[in-house]
């Protein structure tokens, strides 16, 4: 079992996630490519990615182990929103902590990237700067309207949750495998693990690409507990696009606009959630604010968008 533990402060300190952090959805994307990862969304989302793979990805797929595992480093804290920044933390991790994070998991015999990779190599770190770079581009890329409907899709369900039964309910539906009595969340495991929050809240995030909970808790940080996303029922391709009704009228980038704001979000935030470019969502965001379907709020320098009544009657 792992227990999460809460304190009265850290259930009004759950927050979601507005959008994945982009290394970690790289990392738990390669660790669904692995047949042991068993949910229908997985294995469907596998059909169609596992033809994209590249053999220049090869130095990020060899840092997920059979079983799921990748090491931290992977994912580290980034101050910055995006691929890049993040991209940049990753390869400025220091040689010690690959070291400490991977030689004791690894056979004597390594391949020789890894040995170049534990040794400080910058051309292993280029490399696999460039692996997450084309996972990112190629594997998830063409998945990235759906994958954005998917997530704005769980959070505005939690949401409503939140709404009519409160934060312990929220808790207590994220997952079939999760339990909530006296303060304390319980995720049905084979391994004993406890996470005292002690006033660090948590952070939650959906996926498609996991089939239980999966927890992170990192000295100094908030930790984050990421649960399979809510299963949108399947379309096919042809049939969406000959009955999407609502991209007939406005066009299938916009409908996708709109459909993502659900969960309201900032320009850069929309365009990485539909992978398309800033000055692209900026357009597209004016024409639907100026049909009267979304609204946008500007402070401290920053854009913040969310679908007005009408917008919200037109997707139902």
């Amino acid at each position: 079992m792992i227990r999460i533990h809460f304190s009265t402060a850290d259930l009004g300190r759950v927050m979601f996630l507005p959008e994945p952090e982009p290394l970690r959805q790289v990392a738990l994307a390669a660790r669904a490519l692995s047949p042991s990862q068993t949910s229908t969304a997985t294995r469907r989302w596998r059909r169609m990615a596992g033809s994209r793979v590249r053999p220049t990805m090869g130095p990020l797929l060899k840092l997920i182990s059979p079983t799921g595992q990748f090491p931290g480093f992977l994912t580290p804290t980034v101050d910055r929103a995006g691929l890049e920044p993040a991209i940049e933390r990753l390869l400025e991790t220091p040689a010690d902590l690959i070291r400490a994070e991977l030689g004791p998991h690894l056979p004597s015999e390594i391949h020789p990237y890894m040995r170049a990779l534990l040794g400080g190599r910058a051309e292993a770190r280029r490399a696999l700067g460039g692996a997450v770079r084309d996972f990112h581009r190629h594997v998830l890329g063409p998945s990235a309207i759906e994958l954005g409907r998917l997530h704005a899709a769980d959070l505005a369900i939690r949401s409503r949750t939140v709404l009519a039964a409160g934060g312990e309910e929220l808790l207590a539906t994220l997952h079939p495998k999760v339990s909530w009595q006296d303060d304390i969340l319980t995720i049905a495991t084979p391994w004993e693990y406890d996470v005292r929050l002690a006033g660090r809240g948590l952070r939650l995030c959906p996926s498609p690409f996991v089939a239980d909970c999966v927890t992170f808790d990192e000295p100094g940080q908030t930790p984050l507990l990421v649960y399979p996303a809510v299963e949108l029922p399947v379309v096919d391709p042809a049939e969406r696009d000959s009955a999407d009704g609502l991209a007939e009228l406005l066009g299938r980038t916009r409908a996708a606009v709109l459909r993502s704001l659900v969960s309201p979000a900032g320009t850069s935030q929309l365009a990485r959630r539909l992978n398309i470019s800033n000055a692209s969502a900026s357009e597209h965001a004016r024409v639907l604010r100026a049909a009267g379907l979304l609204t946008t709020d500007r402070s401290r320098g920053a854009t913040h968008h969310s679908l007005t009544p009408t917008a919200v009657q037109l997707l139902r």
